[in-house]
């Protein structure tokens, strides 16, 4: 079709209808970039959450190799398990003279918990009037908790750990030994903390095993 002479109705016509349909082709451009944009934005935040990591470790529980996802507490070397189950445990039953190292065990075993165990865990330090609780006892009396054996149960994801929690009293004049054993569930979940490894206590039941032997 032959164009219109400039200045003329048809050509004013022609011309416009030129703009509008860059104007479309321009809208339809940014309409797409803002679908994407919005695709790949919900794709990010409904995608799950990346897994927690485990180091893969030697016989002697060494760490050797490459970062690998935990999928389940399988997949976590058992002798570097039952470690830092052991040192969950001391960390829980500790109660150390020092404030600052004090709050430090508290927060490490507070990272550690959740649900239930959670709940069990400040039963027991706020049971009689707070006498088990690391962060208010510590100016009448300290303790340590050293382990002396982490069972692996046949309960799925289970573990026992044999304990024995020595408590200073009287300014260090009388001490007290008792044994106890602690049965703990574990469950893995992503942790906060990037170099932890991202496992978690559900579940925690513990008892005395025998008498306080004074000393």
């Amino acid at each position: 079709m032959a164009a219109a002479p400039k200045g003329s109705p048809i050509y004013t016509d022609q011309l416009i209808a030129w703009h509008n349909q860059r104007i479309w082709w321009l809208a339809l451009g940014l309409l797409a970039a803002l679908v994407v944009s919005t695709v790949d934005n919900i794709t990010y935040h409904i995608r799950p959450a990346p897994p927690p990591y485990v180091l893969v470790v030697n016989d002697k529980g060494y760490p050797v190799g490459q970062v690998l996802p935990i999928l389940s507490v399988q997949a976590i070397p058992d002798a570097l398990l039952r470690a830092q189950l052991a040192g969950f445990i001391h960390d829980a039953f500790t109660i150390d003279r020092d404030t600052d190292e004090e709050n430090y065990l508290f927060d490490q075993t507070r990272a550690r918990v959740t649900g239930p165990a959670t709940r069990t865990l400040d039963a027991w330090y706020n049971r009689d009037n707070g006498k088990h609780h690391p962060k208010t006892s510590n100016h009448r009396a300290w303790a340590d908790a050293a382990v002396t054996d982490t069972l692996k149960l046949p309960a799925k994801d289970t573990y026992q750990v044999d304990y024995k929690v020595t408590t200073h009293e009287n300014n260090d004049q009388t001490h007290t030994v008792s044994n106890w054993r602690a049965t703990l569930h574990v469950i893995v979940g992503r942790s906060k903390d990037p170099e932890s490894l991202g496992w978690f206590i559900d579940q925690i039941d513990f008892e005395e095993v025998n008498n306080s032997d004074p000393s």
